[in-house]
């Protein structure tokens, strides 16, 4: 079995501003040279909060599973499912994906745009 290695005052600090930049804790580990798990305890024991993985952001033009599941309901003619708020509206408004169909503005039409960003295949982390 190894040595235990005391978490000196430098490391410390280190581990609290690559978790204050957004760093996950194996991307934490290689810079401190510990294991990930050994980063979470001692964030844990120094109440340092570190996000749980680094996901890269969908592209805008790629419509997310509320989304695609809002396009379908509306061509559909059926109501929004649950999840499905006024945010998810106003985004597809904004992109144009969706346009206030009739006078009352709580129906609407799914554009050519929108119909694209429900083809575009959803990327892979």
């Amino acid at each position: 079995m190894g040595s235990v290695r005391h978490w000196t005052s430098n490391e410390d600090e280190k581990l609290k501003e690559l978790a204050k930049a957004g760093k996950n804790a194996l991307e934490i580990s290689n810079e401190l040279t510990r294991s990930p798990s050994a980063v979470r305890r001692r964030a844990e024991i120094l109440s340092i909060l570190i996000v749980a993985k680094a996901y890269r952001a969908r592209p805008s033009h790629v419509a997310t599973h509320l989304e695609r599941v809002a396009i379908d309901a509306i061509r559909n003619r059926l109501p929004f499912p649950a999840g499905v708020g006024p945010s998810t509206v106003a985004g597809m408004l904004e992109k144009g994906w969706i346009v206030p169909e009739g006078a009352a503005g709580r129906r609407y039409r799914v554009t050519d745009a929108g119909v694209e960003a429900v083809r575009r295949k959803i990327p892979s982390n």
